[in-house]
C-alpha cells in the first residue's frame, strides 16, 4: 500500500528537516513527507508499510522517528492499545483524538480547552509544557450495527 507523495510536501519536508539540523536523507523526506500527508497517528511498522518496503528497511523507520521525536518534529500518541503512534506536531493546529473503542477509528478533535490549564501553569512558573488527552467512545458507524 504505498503512498505517493507529491514534490511540494517532499520540499516543505526537507525545509523542516534542516530546520532541525538533522541530515538531509531520502528516508527522512518521504517518513516526514508520509506524515505530512496523512493524518495520523501510525505506528513505525504502519508508516513503513505505507511508504513500501523498497522505500527503506523498518528500522531505518524506527530510527528516523526517535530523531524527529527527539527534534520536535512528532509526537507521540499512546491511544489506549499498547501501540506506539506518531504523528506530525503541526505547531499550528493542535488538536486532540477520539478513538472508537470497536472498530479503533481515529477523528480529530480541533477544539482544545486546555490552553487556559497550560496558562495557569506558565504563571506558576513553568515552561515546556505539554499534554496529552485522547478520548474513547463508540463511533455512529459502530452505534448503527
Amino acid at each position: 500500500m504505498k503512498t505517493a507523495i507529491s514534490k511540494k510536501l517532499i520540499e516543505k519536508a526537507e525545509k523542516l528537516i534542516k530546520e532541525k539540523n538533522l541530515s538531509l536523507t531520502e528516508p527522512r523526506k518521504n517518513i516526514l513527507g508520509f506524515l505530512l500527508k496523512n493524518h495520523g497517528p501510525f505506528s513505525v511498522e504502519e508508516i513503513h508499510n505505507g511508504l513500501g518496503n523498497k522505500a527503506c528497511d523498518l528500522a531505518t523507520v524506527y530510527r528516523c522517528i526517535v530523531q524527529f521525536e527527539n527534534s520536535n518534529l512528532v509526537d507521540r500518541c499512546y491511544l489506549g492499545d499498547e501501540i506506539i503512534r506518531y504523528e506530525y506536531k503541526d505547531t499550528e493546529h493542535h488538536h486532540h483524538h477520539i478513538i472508537c473503542r470497536i472498530c479503533k477509528s481515529i477523528a480529530k478533535m480541533k477544539y482544545c480547552f486546555l490552553s487556559e490549564i497550560e496558562q495557569v501553569i506558565r504563571d506558576k512558573g513553568y515552561s515546556d509544557i505539554t499534554h496529552s488527552l485522547e478520548f474513547f467512545g463508540v463511533c455512529t458507524k459502530c452505534n448503527a450495527k
